[in-house]
């Protein structure tokens, strides 16, 4: 049980990656500066960076919610928006930003 804390679930983040796994390969999580997931395409031509505002880690959804907003919203989003950097505020608004590759 999560006892009040605000911290990530792991099931959160399994459940976010395991809906990009359906997707995309090379699915990694790292939560060096902000909680961010990175994957590519198979041929690794393309690849994404999908940032998460912590709050929205750490909201109470249900994981079906979470797999549906995921499924329905996050990935029709990153696959409009080829090779490029999606943010995931903590009220669920995603943003498009070109990358910064240098």
């Amino acid at each position: 049980m999560n006892s009040g804390n605000c911290g990530t679930e792991p099931r959160t983040i399994q459940t976010i990656r395991a809906c990009l796994e359906t997707q995309f390969v090379g699915v990694k999580f790292s939560q060096n500066i902000r909680p961010a997931f990175t994957f590519h395409t198979g041929d690794r031509k393309l690849s994404w960076l999908l940032v998460m505002n912590e709050e929205f880690l750490a909201d109470r959804m249900s994981l079906e919610e979470l797999q549906r907003f995921i499924e329905e919203k996050v990935i029709k989003k990153v696959q409009a928006n080829p090779g490029k950097r999606i943010q995931i505020s903590k009220y669920r608004d995603i943003t498009v930003e070109e990358r910064n590759l240098s």
